[in-house]
């Protein structure tokens, strides 16, 4: 389930407690997405074993955007096409693609 969190609380913690609040964000908000989207292209299991590797935010970023996409079109809503920022932020600045992801789950929570 979807749940609205403030992301100045999500960077804060992820921040304080030196990303592990981030990993725990990304485990729950990978299963969130993957239950309700059902259009991910790696399992969240996956995709949370390579966040340990550098590639895991990109491959996040694509699964992440196609989910919130889908979900989007499952309660009538416009999809958003933003897999060039998602990947982008992913490789170059991962808290921000956290930040992000977070608001687009606020506005769909």
């Amino acid at each position: 389930m979807l749940q609205n969190k403030n992301v100045v609380t999500v960077i804060i913690l992820s921040i304080v407690t030196c990303g592990i609040y981030s990993l725990i964000w990304c485990w729950q908000t990978m299963n969130a997405l993957d239950a309700q989207g059902q259009k991910s292209l790696v399992p969240p299991i996956v995709q949370f074993i390579l966040l340990f590797f550098y590639i895991g935010f990109i491959v996040f970023a694509l699964c992440a955007d196609a989910n919130l996409n889908s979900i989007r079109e499952q309660r009538g809503l416009a999809a958003k096409d933003n897999k060039i920022l998602y990947l982008i932020l992913g490789i170059v600045f991962p808290i921000a693609l956290v930040a992000l992801v977070q608001n687009d789950i606020n506005e769909l929570a």
